[in-house]
Order: C-alpha cells, then structure tokens, then sequence
C-alpha cells in the first residue's frame, strides 16, 4: 500500500470527480479553509499496486505542545464502493498518525448503511447526519412528482407567474448577497461567518460552486449557494426576504438548483441538514423522509487523545 500528495487542482479534481467524491472533498473547499483559516489542507491518495484504493481532503490543524496537530477530512474519505468505506477511513487515519502525526482524524461520510472498524469512537457534529436527500437520477418529471408536498410543486409554477426569474450569481451579486444573507441570519438566528470568508469561497471553490440568485424585476429576493460534484449537489447558504418570501422565490430557486446539478451530472441533491426549525419544515417539503448519514466519528491517534478531548471539553463548558 503506497500513499501519494496530489499537488494540483486539475489533477485532485479529477480525482473527485472520477470516484463518487462529494464537493467538501473538492479542492476549492481545502482552499477555502486554508485562506480563512488555521488548516492546511493536504490531498492524499492511497494506491495499491497502481491502482485506486481510496483518498482525502485532510484538513490539518496545528495543537499546541505536546498535541501536534488534528485532523479532519469532511465527507471523506473518498471511495467507488462504500462498502470499502471501513478500510478507508483505518487507511487515511494511519497516513494523519505517521505523517503529521496527529492527536485525532475526525471524519462525516455522507453514507449510510455502514459500520466502521473497531477504534472509530462518536464524535462532535460538524456537518448534520439528519439531512434531506433527493435523488436526481429519474427524469424531471419524475423528480418533480417525487416532492412530498403537493404546495411545493405549485409554489414553484406560482412563482414564475409572479415575474420570478432564476439565474446564475456573478461576483457582482455578492454585495446584494451577503446583505440579504446577514438579514436572514438575523431574522432566522443562525450563526454566519463575515463577509470576506464568502468573497474568498466565490473564488476559491469556482470549481464546485453553483451560486443562484432569484430576482423580480431586477430586485434580488433570494440566494442559494451550492457546491456539486458528479456525487452530489450540497446546499451550503441561502436566504430569502419578505418578497421572495411572497413570491415564493426561494420554490422556483430551490427546483433551478435541482435541474442544474441533475444537468451537472450529481446524481444526489443534499439540502444539507435537518433540524427542528422554520428552514427544515421548507425543506421536508421536498421529500418523503428523511436520510440518516452514519454520522461523525473520530479515530484517536495518539495516547494524548483523551488528555486533548477533556481540555477541549473544559475549554467550551468554561468560554460557551
């Protein structure tokens, strides 16, 4: 078993895209960590005798004395048959113990159905295992018939009967966007990063994004952000105002974003998390049931991993 760095974006993309690897595995999403953040991002890729056996996006995060460093690899590891999930996730954590000799790998695959192998421990949410999931393999008509909600087919229809357009963003939306974004936050109470971590992901992730904005009349009423890879479309921010809102903007928005990743070729389309909130009732508008990841796991990698978990566990109950 041999391990190798990818070292550039066309060659790691290609990699993704070839594999079933989901956009947070993408390298505009390792980018925008490392140009907002304390993460360096390596790409790894495991081989055998040539051939593919499994990769990452590994995000590293340098720990004070004497911890090293953490690892995390979002939705990954990357693999063609989930059934070979187990072994990936043991093959990624020794390359984090061996080569950046880390206190711990965190990992959130979007699969389910799957046990990992002894050693992997529950670990604190980062990305939401209880999502909405819609499949976007059948044909339009037949995606659109899969909506749960009756109202949700015809809110779209009123929409553009309301002058509603849908189009792709520019990078001279984004100023309109993230003032609309702040005002949902507000009103909706969820946390949101400043603006300049979004200007840096509408360039850094131009390999994954898909960025809508829903207008009438030249007035923005509602934006979503995806990224999408062949594996799946992931919602990652959106926001809507009292007219889109009227308009039913954010119907027709949310339906141009699910042909759009079916044209892009994601047989998946992630709403991204469900919790017990005005914006999870939208979305369990758009499926039967809900879909159930296997959730976050952690591999301790060092005998300092408890030492680091309970001063972690002090730190938030102490600064929460």
């Amino acid at each position: 078993m041999e391990y190798r760095l990818i070292d550039t974006q066309e060659a790691w993309d290609q990699i993704v895209r070839t594999h079933n690897g989901h956009p947070m595995q993408s390298w505009g999403w390792g980018s925008l960590k490392e140009q907002t953040g304390s993460w360096t991002a390596h790409h790894v890729v495991c081989e055998d005798a040539g051939s593919f056996v499994c990769a990452a996006l590994v995000l590293v995060r340098k720990l004070p004395w004497p911890f090293k460093s953490i690892c995390y690899s979002p939705r990954g590891p990357i693999v063609e048959d989930v059934a070979d999930l187990p072994r990936a996730a043991d093959l990624i954590a020794q390359w984090c113990r061996e080569h950046v000799h880390a206190v711990s790998l965190k990992i959130d695959p979007g699969v389910s159905g799957v046990t990992l192998n002894d050693g992997w421990k529950q670990g604190s949410t980062i990305l939401i295992a209880n999502t909405a999931v819609i499949d976007t393999v059948p044909d339009e008509d037949a995606v659109l018939k899969s909506f749960h909600s009756k109202k949700a087919r015809q809110y779209i229809r009123k929409a553009g009967r309301m002058g509603v357009e849908v189009r792709r963003a520019t990078r001279e939306d984004l100023p309109a966007i993230l003032d609309l974004y702040h005002k949902t936050a507000e009103e909706d109470n969820f946390f949101i990063h400043d603006d300049h971590y979004y200007q840096v992901a509408f360039d850094a992730m131009d390999d994954v994004n898909q960025v809508f904005v829903a207008e009438c009349e030249g007035r923005l009423l509602a934006f979503l952000w995806n990224v999408t890879t062949p594996a799946a479309a992931f919602e990652l921010w959106g926001g809507v105002n009292e007219e889109g809102k009227t308009k039913r903007a954010n119907y027709l928005l949310k339906w141009t974003a699910i042909l759009e990743a079916k044209q892009s070729g994601a047989v998946l389309y992630d709403l991204n998390g469900l919790l017990n909130d005005g914006i999870s009732k939208f979305k369990m508008l758009f499926i039967e049931e809900p879909t159930q990841w296997i959730g976050t796991f952690d591999k301790p990698l060092s005998p300092l991993f408890g030492v680091w978990e309970g001063s972690l566990k002090l730190y938030r109950r102490l600064f929460k």
